[in-house]
């Protein structure tokens, strides 16, 4: 997410612009609030999701979502394995043991210029996944019919395969054509034209009430693609306290969740997870500690 839009439910704009969430790539303006377009209705699911199996993994999944690698400084690698800036290079550091993804935000050329140097330049430095364009099925983010994003990965990421763990278009979590409809027709486009996709990659916003919606949202991805899943951004609006007890609950349950690999809250900017000064909130105390 990276430019204002308006076609946010109002109920969620309202939430995120009180927290002052932003997205910002390189020269573009920056954007509040989530970009996801929640299903209609976004009443909260009858029944609470089915128990996450146990995990067989004890790597650390939690990650996460800058655009100023100076606020990164207060995380250290025991609290976080990974990091990405919606682009394929970054500016200053990040802390000492934590990976950089980095991201080809869409085909237009001031971001797929510089992307062949740039992901070989972080799999050099040890970046184990490549991501790809962000919400393509949101026309205020990347905007790419599944048939174009099909061609623009044979073109930009196939040329990685067995170099990287080659990471799917990041969707919002709006009802079909968006969302998993519009991820169905780019894998049904991929496999006319071979491409590799490794892991798939979502987003999913709603309210800190609805927590059972959010836990099936992201079950389901699992099962409906076989594939390892990415929660690339993640956010819910509500009080600071209300979303303090969302990620009391939901890091469990995606530390629990053998399909998810990776996760990261939205985001690491000041008022949501840090300070300025870059010192943890009391919610960035909570992602962190929960």
């Amino acid at each position: 997410m990276k430019c204002f839009s308006s076609l946010l439910s109002v109920a969620l704009l309202l939430a995120a612009s009180a927290q002052g969430s932003q997205h910002m790539q390189k020269k573009h303006v920056r954007r509040q609030g989530p970009s996801a377009v929640p299903p209609a209705p976004t009443a909260p699911a009858p029944a609470p999701a089915p128990p996450a199996p146990p995990s067989t993994s004890s790597a650390i999944k939690r990650g996460l979502s800058f655009n100023d690698a100076s606020l990164t400084k207060s995380f250290t690698s025991s609290q976080v394995s990974w990091a990405y800036n919606w682009d394929s290079a970054y500016q200053g550091d990040l802390p000492a043991g934590v990976t950089f993804f980095p991201m080809l935000f869409s085909a237009a050329p001031d971001h797929s210029t510089q992307w062949e140097a740039n992901a070989n330049a972080a799999i050099a430095k040890g970046s184990t996944h490549l991501l790809f364009i962000n919400e393509p099925d949101l026309s205020s983010q990347a905007n790419t019919s599944p048939q174009d994003a099909a061609q623009q990965w044979m073109q930009f990421m196939q040329p990685f395969a067995g170099k990287a763990t080659l990471v799917s278009p990041a969707i919002t979590n709006g009802a079909p054509p968006m969302g998993t409809g519009w991820m169905d027709s780019f894998l049904a486009e991929c496999e006319k034209l071979g491409c590799q996709v490794d892991a798939i990659a979502a987003h999913i916003y709603d309210s800190a009430t609805n927590v059972a919606y959010y836990q099936q949202y992201i079950t389901d991805l699992g099962t409906r693609y076989n594939r390892p899943v990415l929660i690339t951004e993640f956010g819910a609006s509500g009080t600071v306290e209300q979303q303090q007890q969302f990620l009391q609950t939901m890091i469990p349950f995606l530390n629990g969740l053998n399909s998810v690999t990776h996760y990261a809250y939205f985001m690491t900017a000041p008022n949501i997870l840090v300070n300025a000064d870059g010192s943890l909130t009391p919610l960035g105390q909570t992602y962190v500690s929960s």
